[in-house]
């Protein structure tokens, strides 16, 4: 066959085995040539085995992209929670040149960043959305060019890394904060004041 459908082949598998099956299905589709379509609701397995994905909601596509541009640039608010998890901040739309946009925020402030192609601004109002892997913890007296400052209010750990809720004036809800344990994002204290760099080119501009 040209084409070969795949409908939810792992689910049934345990963590383990599943990721294993990942590797070699990957493995035989490059080496038999033809089109895999693979039909999952792990998002994490869609971006591991695929060359393009489809996200679709109530039958009809949402975005067709590589895994790593529909992960960092998703097209709207919908695509982004869907895939992984996202921090969305409310934003207002002071200036659009070209391939940038300058939003305005309660919680990061005045900020500019990419303009996405398939961005259709409506009004001013915007959502900015950043995940949470690009919120990186400030240590000691280190400084960043771009950085927020709150409060921790939980702490999850989950072996390698930590994820944090950080309460940030201003915002509506947390931030969502993935730490690795190399520095001790692990000890750090439920109720601690800290501080969190970001770049701008992590930053989701998307359309309300």
């Amino acid at each position: 066959p040209k084409v070969l459908l795949l409908d939810e082949p792992l689910s049934a598998l345990d963590k383990k085995l599943r990721e294993q099956m990942q590797v070699e299905l990957r493995r035989l589709q490059q080496a038999v040539g033809i089109t895999f379509v693979l039909v999952t609701h792990d998002q994490y397995e869609a971006l591991a085995m695929s060359d393009r994905i489809a996200v679709m909601f109530g039958g009809k596509i949402a975005q067709v992209a590589s895994p790593k541009e529909i992960y960092q640039r998703p097209v709207n608010r919908q695509v982004a929670d869907f895939l992984g998890g996202m921090n969305f901040v409310k934003a207002e739309i002071v200036e659009e040149n070209g391939a940038s946009l300058v939003l305005d925020t309660l919680g990061f402030g005045r900020v500019r960043t990419d303009k996405p192609k398939a961005f259709v601004r409506n009004g001013g109002a915007a959502t900015l959305g950043i995940r949470p892997e690009r919120l990186r913890v400030l240590w000691d007296n280190a400084t960043a060019k771009f950085e927020v400052a709150g409060k921790v209010v939980e702490r999850h750990y989950f072996g390698e890394i930590t994820h944090l809720i950080v309460e940030i004036p201003g915002l509506e809800k947390p931030l969502s904060v993935t730490e690795t344990n190399d520095f001790g994002a692990d000890d750090i204290p439920v109720g601690a004041p800290i501080r969190l760099a970001y770049d701008p080119e992590a930053l989701v501009a998307m359309a309300d």
